[in-house]
C-alpha cells in the first residue's frame, strides 16, 4: 500500500473547539498529538468545520461544554448519514452530559468527563486529612443526582456526610455554606456551577477559611486561589484517555456510555495547609497511594 493510499485510509476526526485558546485549546493540540499516527484529525469551531466540510467525518470529539453545544446545533438535523457519526464529548462536567442525552439522541455518543470518580475523591480526604471525618457539600442542581452515590461512597470511606440546603439561586450559596461549616471538618467541592464559579470561589474560599475548615476542590486553580487539595486531570490526560477511547471505537466500533479519567494529579497549598496548622503534603506520594488503592479494586 503506498503512503497516498494509507493516507486517504486513515479515519477522519473532527475536534471542535468554542474557545481559540486556553485549557480547550491545549487540550485539543494534545489529543491531535495522540492521535497523529491513528487518524487525520482536524482541530477548528464548529461553524468553520461544518461551513466547509466536504466529506463527513468518522467521528467528532468535542473539547468543552460550548463546544458540544455547537456541534450538537451545527448537527444537520435530517441527514441520516450525519445521525450515525459518533459523538465523544470531553473536558465537559458529568451533569452536562445527562441534560444533553436526549438532543443527542439515538447517535453513538460517549463522554470522557471533567468529574473526578467520587471515591477517589473521598480517598484523598481519607489519606491526606485522617482526622477529618465530617465531609460536607453545598449542592445544586446539576449536583442533586448525585448525592445519594455520594452519600454511599462516603459511608464506605468511613466518613459523615453533612449536605446543606440545595441551592437554587446565588443568594441561597452563602446561607448554605454556613450550615454546612457548623458541622463539617472538610468541605468537599462539586462542579456544581451555580454555587462554585469566577463570580463566587473568592467568597466562599474567604468563609471557609475563616471558618478553619479546609476546602478540597476539583481544580489545580482553585489550589492555587485558596483551596486546600485538588484531585485533577490535566489537559494531556484528558487527551489520552480520550484518544485511547477513540481508539477502541477504531477496534471494536462501540463507545462506553461515560468515561472518567483513569489519570490524575493531587497538587496542594502549602501556605493554607500552614495556616490550618497542617504540615505541608507529599502530593506524588498521596497520589501513589490513591493509584494503588485503584489498582487493588
Amino acid at each position: 500500500m503506498t503512503l497516498v493510499s494509507e493516507a486517504l485510509a486513515a479515519p477522519l476526526v473532527w475536534v471542535v473547539l468554542a474557545e481559540s485558546g486556553g485549557v480547550h485549546l491545549e487540550t485539543a493540540n494534545d489529543l491531535k498529538a495522540a492521535l497523529a499516527e491513528t487518524a487525520d484529525v482536524r482541530v477548528d469551531r464548529a461553524t468553520e468545520l461544518f461551513a466547509g466540510r466536504g466529506a463527513r467525518p468518522d467521528l467528532i470529539v468535542t473539547v468543552g461544554t460550548a463546544a458540544l453545544d455547537g456541534a450538537l446545533e451545527q448537527l444537520p438535523k435530517k441527514d441520516a448519514g450525519w445521525s450515525k457519526i459518533p459523538l465523544i464529548a470531553t473536558l465537559v462536567p458529568q451533569s452536562i452530559v445527562e441534560a444533553r442525552r436526549a438532543i443527542v439522541g439515538a447517535r453513538p455518543f460517549t463522554a470522557v468527563v471533567l468529574d473526578q470518580p467520587l471515591s477517589r475523591q473521598l480517598a484523598l480526604i481519607r489519606r491526606a486529612l485522617p482526622e477529618s471525618q465530617r465531609v460536607g457539600v453545598v449542592p445544586g442542581p446539576q449536583t442533586r443526582a448525585y448525592l445519594a452515590q455520594l452519600e454511599k461512597e462516603t459511608r464506605a470511606h468511613g466518613l459523615q456526610l453533612i449536605v446543606g440546603p440545595e441551592v437554587r439561586a446565588p443568594e441561597e450559596i452563602y446561607p448554605s455554606l454556613k450550615e454546612v461549616l457548623v458541622r463539617a471538618d472538610v468541605v468537599l467541592a462539586l462542579p456544581e456551577p451555580l454555587v462554585y464559579n469566577a463570580g463566587t470561589l473568592q467568597n466562599i474560599l474567604l468563609t471557609t477559611y475563616r471558618a478553619r475548615v479546609p476546602l478540597v476542590a476539583f481544580s489545580s486553580a482553585y489550589v492555587k486561589a485558596g483551596a486546600l487539595l485538588a484531585v485533577y486531570s490535566s489537559p494531556s490526560q484528558v487527551a489520552r484517555q480520550t484518544a485511547q477511547v477513540l481508539r477502541d471505537w477504531l477496534a471494536e466500533r462501540r463507545l462506553p456510555p461515560i468515561v472518567f479519567i483513569r489519570e490524575f494529579t493531587v497538587v496542594a497549598n502549602d501556605r493554607v495547609a500552614a495556616s490550618l496548622g497542617l504540615p505541608p503534603f507529599d502530593v506524588d506520594e498521596i497520589a501513589a497511594d490513591l493509584r494503588r488503592l485503584e489498582a487493588g479494586r
